[in-house]
Order: structure tokens, then C-alpha cells, then sequence
């Protein structure tokens, strides 16, 4: 019984780690390709839907059907530490490439500018 909690912890955790990432690739995308509130929020409806779906079918799966308070709480725990130590850095770094690769294009706009 108790392996089978620890298991439920471990799996809660990793699952709010795997839906960090997954939510980062969103971030990722908004990060490269901007588009507006509509398009944000209609992403950001159905990502909040599908982990819903996610801890309720993985406390389902491991849980023997019972809500625990715990299991969610894993969860969002896995969600915040990969929020601080993975996610900002990423996006740290990301828009520091994205305001390198910006700054690349602008350079070569302007040279094909002089020399036209």
C-alpha cells in the first residue's frame, strides 16, 4: 500500500513537470510566432482542459478512483519547480536569441537597403 502512494507522489510530481513543459513549448511558440488574445486564450483554455483531464485520469489510473488532495498537490509542485529552475532560465535564453536572431535580420534588411 504504501509503494503504491509513493508511486502515486512520484507520478503526480513528474506529471506537473510534464505539463510545464508541454506549456512551455506554448511559450515557445508565442515566444517566435505572436499572434493575439483570441489565439492566446483559446491556447490557453485547451491546455488548462487537457491537464484537468490529465491529473483526474492519472488519480483515476493510480488512485483507485479516489480524489487525493495530495496527488493535486504533487502536481502543482512539479509544475513550480520546473517553473523555477527550468522554464525561466529557458525562456531567458530564448529571448535572448530571439532578440539576437532580430537584431541579425535588421542588419542584412539594411545592407540589401545600401546597396539597392
Amino acid at each position: 500500500m504504501i509503494s503504491g502512494e509513493i508511486r502515486l507522489a512520484a507520478l503526480s510530481f513528474l506529471t506537473g513537470v510534464r505539463l510545464m513543459a508541454g506549456y512551455d513549448g506554448f511559450r515557445v511558440l508565442r515566444l517566435f510566432v505572436p499572434h493575439g488574445a483570441f489565439l492566446t486564450g483559446a491556447e490557453d483554455f485547451f491546455y488548462l482542459t487537457y491537464c484537468g483531464i490529465s491529473v483526474f485520469a492519472m488519480l483515476y489510473r493510480c488512485g483507485d478512483g479516489a480524489f487525493r488532495a495530495w496527488a493535486v498537490a504533487g502536481a502543482f509542485l512539479g509544475m513550480a519547480l520546473y517553473q523555477h529552475l527550468v522554464s525561466q532560465n529557458l525562456l531567458k535564453y530564448l529571448k535572448k536569441a530571439q532578440e539576437y536572431f532580430r537584431i541579425k535580420r535588421k542588419k542584412r534588411q539594411k545592407s540589401k537597403q545600401v546597396k539597392a
